[in-house]
């Protein structure tokens, strides 16, 4: 499920640029010149073929030719209009062959020609859009609908909830009688990643929450896009039973896969290292399945937004929706400086909000990780780091 919507994510922070870009590239100098005399859109017949190239890809062969064209029209000293211009066929031009038609601009003849089909014309002269732009418009919006539906369909089909069975699978289970005491940070340890040759074990920081026991305390580290705080405000004082199973396999100090089930038949999922008895409480045996299965439901809805976390790198946002009102409103259509600006604004923004949100939200875990669970001292620290 996070797959699908990290794709979904991906796919619509990268659309509006394509969108973008393929507007631009049609919207060239040479038309925003034209458009400002009086222009003209006429059937063309070419009088000479100035040079041809064939272009071959995957999606069959076209025929890119500069040809000069008579138009309808008279120029300066009367004689018959002849502009020069790009055309992109199937086929190979011959002289003499009529052209659908073309914009151009009967007074200024050395503007050239644009020609393209009316349809296509039409949209970017402020009309409806094209049948071949409605296509991609079409497969444009039919990918997140799509996305939508697996993933609606994914969840009915797993939609059955965690059990500590479904979770620890056959190994030894233990399980701790615990109370929620608050919401922590820290590292944990989990395989070495093959692709190094290190063999250190990943270490990766995360929340957590902060259980204790008579025998002491453990941390069940849960996803990382979570606010412990806010998460074991909720949850303070709740009683309930952590499971887990050691992997005989492999050391104590690599954490397993946890559940936490509350008295109140909720549940969250995390993992905790199983340690040794001098280190951390063991608790006792678990025989599962329970004999008392109950029906267990997921501890939510979950408070993702974070102000202090999420709340700066909204800027980086805000400045690429800005520079991208810039480029539709026309700004420095020529091609200047401006314009390139705002390009690297429009990419760059969203880029770099996600980045600084990466970075306040390791920050605000460290900071957890190394102080007391104090919400409003934490996240002042972080409004103002030393």
């Amino acid at each position: 499920m996070r797959g699908l919507c990290t794709i979904l994510a991906v796919w619509l922070l990268s659309v509006p640029f394509f969108l973008l870009a393929f507007s631009v590239s049609d919207n060239s100098p040479q038309l925003a010149v034209i458009t400002q005399h009086d222009y003209r859109f006429a059937t063309v017949t070419i009088t000479k073929i100035q040079h041809s190239y064939r272009n071959q890809s995957k999606a069959g062969t076209t025929y890119v030719s500069v040809v000069t064209v008579e138009a309808p029209g008279r120029d300066a000293h009367g004689k018959a209009l002849r502009l020069r211009g790009t055309t992109r066929t199937s086929d190979r031009v011959r002289t003499g062959e009529r052209l659908t038609g073309g914009l151009y601009a009967p007074d200024a003849p050395s503007l050239g020609i644009i020609m393209t089909g009316s349809g296509h014309l039409a949209s970017l002269l402020g009309g409806p859009a094209s049948p071949g732009e409605m296509v991609m418009l079409a497969l444009i919006g039919a990918f997140p609908v799509t996305i939508f539906f697996i993933s609606f369909f994914t969840a009915r089909t797993k939609a059955d909830p965690l059990t500590p069975g479904s979770v620890l699978g056959d190994r030894p289970a233990r399980r701790l009688r615990v109370r929620i005491a608050g919401g922590t940070a820290g590292r944990w340890l989990t395989a070495p990643d093959p692709k190094k040759n290190s063999g250190d074990p990943q270490t990766t920081l995360s929340p957590a929450l902060r259980l204790s026991s008579p025998e002491g305390t453990r941390d069940l580290f849960i996803d990382r896009c979570l606010d412990p705080q806010a998460l074991a405000g909720v949850l303070e004082g709740q009683a309930g039973w952590l499971y887990w199973a050691p992997d005989s396999g492999k050391p104590p100090e690599w954490s397993v896969a946890a559940l936490l089930v509350l008295d109140d038949d909720r549940y969250v999922y995390g993992v905790t290292p199983p340690g040794r008895a001098e280190d951390l409480p063991q608790g006792e045996p678990a025989d599962l399945p329970l004999p008392d299965a109950r029906s267990l439901r997921a501890v939510g809805p979950y408070a993702l937004w974070q102000p202090a976390v999420h709340g700066p790198g909204m800027y980086g946002f805000g400045l690429g929706f800005l520079a991208i009102c810039l480029i539709v409103a026309g700004v420095n259509s020529g091609g200047g400086p401006l314009l390139s600006m705002c390009f690297v604004s429009a990419v760059g923004g969203p880029v770099a909000g996600l980045l600084l949100i990466q970075r306040r939200r390791t920050v605000y875990l460290r900071r957890l990780a190394g102080g007391p669970c104090d919400t409003e001292a934490t996240i002042a620290g972080l409004r103002n780091p030393p």
